[in-house]
């Protein structure tokens, strides 16, 4: 008899390591930077295992991940340095350093398109409390630095990374209210257009937006799936992942896929680790801690996140396609 067969609490223990992904949809992968010695890791949750790279590339010392797209990783290094780099070719395109009298004080970055597009249109958004924001289109010279002073309560912080760009415009998330900041006439020199609770909602996942909720105590989680209702901003809070997919979440990049692989279907990816490198899931069916380990007798399990180990530079990023 199946082991996931004898119970119904037994069908959600995931006991047994999945067998590598083959025919289902590819696996992100999480990159983490070790800033002091500028090694890169990639971990691949399939196979749950994290290979090392040891790169010659001085700039990637010191420097943190950021935001990424299409493998292409946006990048800061000190208080003022500014560049991307891809993951896949080591290919470095610079930015010009952040002005001096603010340097880096923003707690979130995205950008629009990979830096290398054909379009060219890419532009780098930094904010800082949804107050100040600096922001550039590839191939200016300088940074432009913006003030909003009618922002209200709406804040930004350094644990919300809900912001994304859909046709110029970045949605992003405060305490669960909406608000968006639009790029006028295709120029970082324009100041961009704030608004609030989502007369500009992109509609980017079955109709709304979904969020992961993480508290930073015990790492309980909450997804909800924030919606447009007219001109009302509705949640619905989820508790079982559509068509049995797997959600990546990272600051900066994160990823809804289906089919992973087998048993990891209503799971959840952060980076996170336990012992020995090995990767950490949130199962939403009985709300635990999870990890397949092919040596351990027994897999790791945990109600909190109080043992596990966070980088501090890394995020997901997708596959490079064959």
């Amino acid at each position: 008899m199946p082991f996931h067969a004898v119970c119904k609490r037994w069908h959600y223990a995931p006991l047994t390591p999945p067998p590598p992904p083959q025919s289902c949809s590819p696996t992100p992968r999480l990159m983490t930077l070790r800033a002091e010695t500028g090694i890169v890791e990639f971990f691949d949750p399939g196979y749950n295992v994290v290979t090392t790279q040891k790169t010659d590339i001085p700039k990637l010392r010191g420097a943190r991940i950021r935001s990424s797209k299409a493998n292409w990783l946006l990048m800061s290094s000190g208080n003022r340095g500014m560049f991307f780099f891809h993951s896949i070719s080591n290919d470095i395109i610079e930015l010009p350093d952040l002005l001096e009298e603010h340097e880096n004080s923003c707690s979130a970055w995205t950008f629009s398109c990979p830096p290398d597009s054909s379009s060219s249109d890419c532009f780098v958004v930094g904010l800082f409390m949804s107050q100040m924001y600096y922001i550039i289109k590839v191939g200016d010279t300088e940074w432009k630095y913006h003030y909003f002073l009618n922002a209200g309560d709406f804040a930004t912080s350094d644990c919300n990374n809900s912001l994304f760009f859909k046709h110029s415009t970045i949605n992003l998330l405060d305490k669960g209210n909406l608000g968006t900041l639009s790029i006028k006439e295709n120029s970082a020199a324009q100041r961009p257009r704030w608004k609030f609770y989502g007369k500009y909602f992109s509609n980017v996942y079955n109709g709304g937006m979904l969020v992961v909720f993480l508290s930073r105590e015990e790492g309980d989680v909450e997804v909800w799936r924030y919606k447009l209702k007219g001109k009302v901003l509705e949640r619905e809070k989820i508790t079982s992942l559509e068509n049995n997919k797997t959600l990546f979440v990272s600051f900066g990049g994160s990823y809804l896929k289906t089919c992973v692989a087998h048993g990891l279907g209503n799971k959840i990816y952060f980076p996170m680790f336990h012992d020995n490198n090995k990767g950490v899931f949130y199962c939403l069916a009985n709300r635990k801690y999870y990890s397949f380990d092919y040596s351990a007798i027994k897999a790791y399990s945990s109600s909190n996140i109080f043992n596990l180990v966070q980088p501090r530079s890394c995020i997901w990023i997708e596959k490079e396609n064959d």
